[in-house]
């Protein structure tokens, strides 16, 4: 009997790609095991692909803060908190499934605007 290949993207969530920072942290057994920085490479309802700065301890779940370009009342940045499952890890990126998440306002939105735009050019 031959195998059939399925071809093409089998995703049922449409992704969407985007670059924003983020934060990371490594949770097992409740504990804080491991954290740091890196990029989104895409977003969909059911998860996210990132690059790390540096190499991401395995670890059965992950949580993510990724600053949010949108405004909310008066705070001018929002903060995207993601909780989910490592689901992978190599060469292509970190990968997770979300079971959860919410927006926060950012708690120092000046001190965000700065860090962003200080280094701006207008051209």
């Amino acid at each position: 009997m031959a195998r059939e290949t399925i071809a093409g993207d089998r995703r049922l969530q449409r992704r969407y790609p985007i670059e924003l920072e983020l934060e990371y942290r490594i949770i097992k057994d409740e504990r804080v095991v491991g954290r740091g920085s890196g990029t989104t490479a895409n977003l969909s309802s059911g998860g996210v692909l990132f690059q790390a700065t540096q190499q991401v301890p395995n670890g059965p779940n992950i949580e993510l803060s990724v600053r949010w370009p949108a405004v909310l009342g008066d705070s001018p940045y929002l903060e995207l908190c993601i909780s989910g499952r490592l689901v992978r890890n190599d060469a292509n990126g970190v990968a997770l499934r979300m079971t959860r998440y919410h927006f926060e306002p950012l708690l120092d939105p000046h001190g965000a605007f700065e860090e962003i735009f200080t280094d701006a050019v207008i051209q």
